[in-house]
């Protein structure tokens, strides 16, 4: 058996206990994943992330949205994040979809020191991109 540090997926389950060892990161968090793309109103933030723009699509797009905020590259710090789709026609600009923001993300450190060597619980899918594959690559660098 393992002791990396694992994904686990929240149940509302009668009896169902989360682990000891787990710290819950779902949206009701500070750990949580601002970009909620569960809409087809985002299907356009999806297909700017590269992704398809159904519902699997738009999970694994607010997965890349939220690791872009929460470990930029060159380890800069993100003080805010928004993201809002766009296309230039002959009329101007036109906004693809509903504005997406986020504020401050926790520092790598934060991340580290409260997360490090825990299980985290979410309500993702097993298999499902998931953003605490995220956080959990992260604190445990």
């Amino acid at each position: 058996m393992s002791d990396r540090p694992v994904r686990i997926q929240l149940s509302r389950a009668k009896g169902w206990r989360m682990p000891a060892n787990a710290v819950k990161v779902d949206r009701s968090t500070r750990w949580g994943n601002p970009f909620d793309f569960r809409s087809s109103e985002y299907s356009w933030a999806a297909l700017s992330f590269g992704c398809r723009a159904d519902p699997a699509g738009r999970q694994e797009a607010s997965v890349r949205a939220f690791r872009d905020w929460i470990d930029p590259p060159h380890g800069r710090q993100t003080v805010s994040h928004e993201l809002q789709p766009k296309m230039v026609g002959p009329g101007g600009e036109v906004t693809l979809g509903p504005a997406v923001k986020a504020g401050a993300a926790p520092s790598r450190e934060e991340i580290k020191s409260a997360l490090g060597g825990k299980n985290l619980a979410c309500w993702c899918k097993p298999g499902a991109p998931c953003h605490a594959d995220v956080l959990l690559e992260i604190a445990n660098r």
